[in-house]
């Protein structure tokens, strides 16, 4: 949860747009992967909704979501769901 209070806190810098910087910019693009992964397999497995009380990331996500370059490398959720269960069940 800390870390994903810092990237609210991050994304509130600016006003003249949802992203780090206002603009959209390769700290977007850094970052996108790692939420994008992230926010299902919480969501499903840990019934964590990353957007809670985070309206920022929230718009942010949003955005990124309109984004057809970032469409066109993004996986399917399931199937990133299952991939981090095994990975991290196993661990237990």
């Amino acid at each position: 949860g800390a870390a994903l209070d810092y990237i609210e806190t991050s994304l509130s810098k600016f006003n003249d747009g949802p992203f780090f910087l206002g603009q959209f910019s390769l700290v977007d693009i850094a970052y996108a992967p790692f939420i994008e992964r992230y926010q299902p397999y919480l969501l499903d497995v840990k019934k964590y909704d990353i957007t809670a009380s985070r309206p920022k990331l929230a718009a942010w996500i949003e955005e990124m979501n309109k984004n057809e370059a970032f469409n066109q490398t993004r996986r399917d959720r399931q199937e990133l769901v299952e991939i981090y269960k095994k990975r991290f069940t196993a661990q237990l």
